[in-house]
Formats: C-alpha cells, sequence, structure tokens
C-alpha cells in the first residue's frame, strides 16, 4: 500500500499528515471473476446467487434495528440532531439516522500487516507540457488559426459543469478564445481545433473540474496556463 505526504492545512504548525494513494477500486464483479480463477467449484452464477441472498438478509437486520457482527465489517447506529424535551420524537428535518461501519476482525487481523511504501505525492494539478501544432509540424513555438494542434501533459482533461470549463487561447491583453472543438479529450493528451486567431502571442490556458472518477467534478474550477507562449501568424 502506498502513501505520501501532504503538508497539513488544518494547524499553523508546519507539519506534515499521510495520505494513502489507491490506484484502483475492485467492484464485485471482479471479486467474483478473482475467485472463480483460483476455486472453480460453483459457478459465477450461483456465487452472485448467494451474495444476492446474503446481502438481503443484511438489510433486512439493518431495516429491524439489529446490531451486525461480521468478520468483515460490524454495523450498528446511531442518531445526530437535539431533542429539546423528553418528550420529542423523531423528526427528520432536525434529526439524522446513522449506520455506522467498523472494521470487523479479518481487517483488523490483515491491516497489522498491510505493508507500506512511502512515495512521491502525486501532481493534483494540470501541467502542459507541450502543444504541437500539426500544420506546421511545430513545438511550442507557432499556432495554425482555426489548425489542428495537440496538448501533451498531466491531467489535461477538460471536464466539469461549470460555464467556464474549457480550454483557451489567451492574448496578450487578456482576451480568452475558447476552442469549440475537441476530437480527444483524455489527461494525458488533448487535440482539438484552434479558434480563429489573429497574428500575435498567445498563452493556452486550461479550466477544468475534471477527477478520476467519471461524471465526479471538482467544486471549483481549477485553471492552469501552459509556462510557454505560442505565436499565431
Amino acid at each position: 500500500m502506498k502513501y505520501y505526504l501532504s503538508e497539513n492545512r488544518l494547524t499553523d504548525e508546519a507539519n506534515y499528515t499521510a495520505r494513502v494513494l489507491t490506484e484502483r477500486t475492485i467492484n464485485q464483479d471482479e471479486l467474483i471473476e478473482k475467485m472463480l480463477s483460483k476455486r472453480n467449484l460453483v459457478s459465477k452464477t450461483d456465487i452472485v446467487a448467494v451474495l444476492n441472498s446474503y446481502y438481503e438478509e443484511i438489510i433486512e437486520s439493518i431495516e429491524e434495528g439489529d446490531n451486525i457482527n461480521l468478520p468483515i465489517v460490524k454495523i450498528g447506529y446511531s442518531i445526530s440532531g437535539v431533542f429539546d424535551t423528553e418528550e420529542d420524537s423523531f423528526n427528520p428535518d432536525i434529526h439524522k439516522l446513522h449506520v455506522n461501519l467498523n472494521s470487523g476482525k479479518l481487517i483488523n487481523e490483515v491491516k497489522e500487516d498491510i505493508p507500506l511504501q512511502k512515495i512521491t505525492a502525486p501532481i493534483t494539478s494540470t501541467l502542459i507540457n507541450n502543444c504541437k501544432d500539426i500544420t506546421s509540424q511545430t513545438t511550442n513555438t507557432t499556432i495554425t488559426s482555426n489548425g489542428l494542434f495537440e496538448l501533451n501533459g498531466v491531467r489535461l482533461k477538460v471536464d466539469g459543469d461549470k460555464e467556464e470549463v474549457g480550454l483557451y487561447f489567451v492574448a496578450e491583453d487578456g482576451t480568452e478564445t475558447k476552442v469549440q472543438y475537441l476530437a480527444q479529450n483524455s489527461f494525458k493528451r488533448v487535440i482539438g481545433q484552434a479558434p480563429i486567431l489573429t497574428t500575435g502571442t498567445y498563452k493556452i490556458r486550461i479550466k477544468t473540474q475534471a477527477t478520476n472518477n467519471s461524471g465526479q467534478f471538482l467544486k471549483e474550477v481549477r485553471i492552469s496556463d501552459a509556462p510557454f507562449v505560442v505565436t499565431a501568424a
């Protein structure tokens, strides 16, 4: 399991907190496939049927208010919110029921033995490393008005639900001209058609809310400029 240190912004002291780097997420289908690769005693259909029945019993027990103690998880309950008098009852506008999950015996046993590897903190901001003008076959120097270009870098993907999200060419006077067509839009590469540009130099700017999880966006737009300028002739 990999971890890195991040500056602790919750205190005035100069210290750091550890963050675990999760590189993949395993879903139920993938777990079943791993089971089948090791044991062929039952079919995938049988496993899914047993699991669904198992989940149904767990949900029914939760609905009945039972504490649940499983090898992998313990389930209990709590209610938040203030009751003004002893006669008050639960009011969903004021109070909230919480289903609390705590690690069970199996997890408690294995977590003590998980090897940890410290790594360099991953890059979380957008980095535009280079811009290739496809028409002139130049890099980081020229941009052809209305021509095709290719960006390479880190966390480039242009995505989000705010109106200002986009890829822009920014003139010397600060005027932003948005790219209207992207043929490829990924974290490492963006290919698009430059807007119609007048003669001059331009910054390349990306405004994005993209995260590693599809459909989940940053609350605020992340704005990043390339470390170079390109010239439209």
